[in-house]
């Protein structure tokens, strides 16, 4: 199985291969084989000290935990999102799919808080809104020859029934709190997906020479081909154009930079009068307030765990992973004594609770976490 475990590490593995690879991981009898290669392999990456301190016994219990789920596993290999065996950086965690894992924080978890979804306000032209979540649905509204409606999927969807010439100067916008997420198909057949605390201001048709939309936190976008009516998204001073292609934009205001990414197609990005091309796997950074661009390789996975309802952490400081918590969970944070100085890497699905969250993080040693009403205390771990 040597081979296999290899596979992993190097993200060439298939799902057939995952799933054998998972199932040699659960069988009690290869216990000694997995925690030998776990040890090995880490010892390339981390110091001996480091290695020794880890618990590979309480990990190798916790990734094979004796309740298992009814829920159909996904087999994603670059996400790694079903128990992840081996995830190498600063430090390592794992996955834990186990109800009974044990508490070893001095904090007090007085509660738990579930994990954020379908959430939404929708606000029409005329000033009017509409809650939007798991349970609306069918027809929400008409503004001329456009109707709003939810189809099966549990989009939000723009239906063009006619000429939509008034149509064009009505503006929507669709706004997620924190905790919520949500997709809108506009007039012209383009998807977008928001993820927590963001918005897209959009009109209700789109005018003969352009379409152009507004958004503000993080959205991805599939637009709909069209040569003759090139598709705007402005955010932050930024100005992006395509014809046709899939991207993801981060612009929330509590961050340093914002981030451009694509994924198909090709855009233009500009700024500040200055212009530049985006191809695939490529990402722009940028801020509201300078006019200097950074252009890098994309960690796609990373960016686009949101959409794929997972949390990706890549040599991730505490402040950063805390802000995602923030957004998703809708809860605040606060720090007990000396921050924590360290940073992580792995994958934990985002339809978990907060405390399946926080008890991976704690798997690292060096950090331990409360939850009391709306509140995550974060507390670097004391010695003995």
């Amino acid at each position: 199985m040597t081979e296999l475990f290899q596979k992993y590490v190097d993200k060439s593995i298939t799902e057939e291969e995952y799933a054998e690879l998972f199932a040699y991981i659960r069988n009690p009898e290869t216990k000694e084989q997995v925690l030998a290669f776990m040890d090995e392999h880490n010892k390339k990456v981390q110091s001996d000290a480091l290695v020794h301190e880890i618990d590979w016994d309480g990990m190798y219990a916790n990734i094979t935990g004796s309740k298992k789920s009814d829920r159909k596993p996904r087999f994603f290999w670059k996400y790694a999102a079903a128990a992840a065996l081996l995830v190498v950086g600063s430090f390592t965690f794992y996955y834990v799919n186990n109800d009974d894992l044990e508490k070893k924080a001095p904090l007090a978890y007085h509660n738990d808080i579930l994990p954020g979804g379908d959430k939404a306000i929708l606000t029409l032209a005329d000033g009017s809104t509409i809650t939007l979540d798991n349970n609306t649905g069918g027809k929400l509204a008409t503004q001329g020859d456009i109707s709003i409606e939810k189809d099966a999927k549990g989009q939000i969807v723009y239906l063009v029934k006619g000429s939509n010439e008034d149509e064009t100067q009505k503006i929507n916008t669709l706004a997620t709190p924190a905790g919520g997420k949500f997709s809108v198909v506009l007039s012209d057949g383009s998807k977008v997906w928001l993820n927590a605390s963001s918005s897209i201001k959009f009109p209700v048709a789109f005018a003969n020479d352009a379409r152009k939309v507004e958004i503000k936190g993080e959205a991805y976008f599939e637009i709909a081909k069209d040569q003759k009516k090139p598709f705007y998204v402005i955010n932050n001073g930024a100005e992006i154009k395509v014809l046709g292609t899939h991207f993801n934009v981060m612009a929330y205001p509590d961050e340093y930079r914002s981030e451009l990414t694509l994924l198909e197609g090709s855009v233009q990005f500009s700024k500040s009068g200055q212009s530049e091309l985006l191809t695939p796997g490529r990402q722009i950074l940028y801020t509201e307030s300078s006019e200097n661009t950074q252009q890098r390789a994309a960690n796609i996975e990373e960016v686009m765990a949101w959409k794929n309802d997972l949390f990706v952490f890549n040599n991730t400081n505490i402040d950063e992973i805390m802000k995602e918590l923030t957004r998703w969970y809708n809860v605040k944070v606060k720090y007990e004594g000396e921050k924590p100085d360290i940073s992580f890497t792995g994958v934990i699905p985002r339809n978990a609770n907060v405390s399946k969250v926080l008890k991976s993080l704690e798997l690292t040693g060096d950090v331990v976490f409360g939850v009391e009403d709306n509140v995550i205390t974060c507390q670097k771990k004391m010695m003995k």
